[in-house]
């Protein structure tokens, strides 16, 4: 089993224990949605790839890796939520996309998924993320440890 896929278990174990047997609750999902857009925010503003009226100071890493776990957090509950089973291994091919559009770019895999429902949007999604994380310094052992120790 590969990293991102343990990753995803620990989280699936988690959730299994709180509710069994469910239908899709299109009303919980979209709580979700919404709350991983804000947490995609909230990434957005640590990383400060945008705070460009105010004087610069430097990226606080480990605020950023918190903001970012509490995030990815949210994008596995979503996946659980569309009951998927397991998720594809990531590897770090660095992305060409700039930041800017990275984030646009999660933004509309997202909301794909609230409309759709599809694993390949969440896949998309998911994948779109961890390609955030390592181009804001985040690498795949840094995030294992710390979502792993939670």
């Amino acid at each position: 089993m590969n990293d991102v896929a343990k990753l995803y278990q620990v989280y699936v174990n988690r959730e299994i224990q709180i509710a069994k047997n469910e239908v899709l609750n299109t009303t919980r999902l979209n709580q979700k949605i919404l709350s991983f857009l804000h947490d995609l925010s909230q990434v957005a503003q640590e990383s400060r790839c945008y705070l460009f009226w105010e004087k610069e100071e430097p990226v606080n890493h480990q605020q950023l890796l918190e903001t970012y776990l509490e995030g990815l957090t949210m994008l596995m509950s979503i996946g659980y939520e569309l009951r998927i089973d397991s998720i594809k291994n990531y590897t770090e091919i660095p992305e060409n996309k700039d930041i800017y559009s990275l984030f646009f770019k999660i933004y509309q895999s997202i909301l794909n998924v609230q409309a759709h429902y599809g694993s390949d949007d969440y896949q998309n999604t998911i994948d779109d993320y961890f390609t955030l994380g390592f181009k804001l310094g985040i690498d795949i052992d840094e995030i294992i440890d710390n979502y792993q120790n939670d």
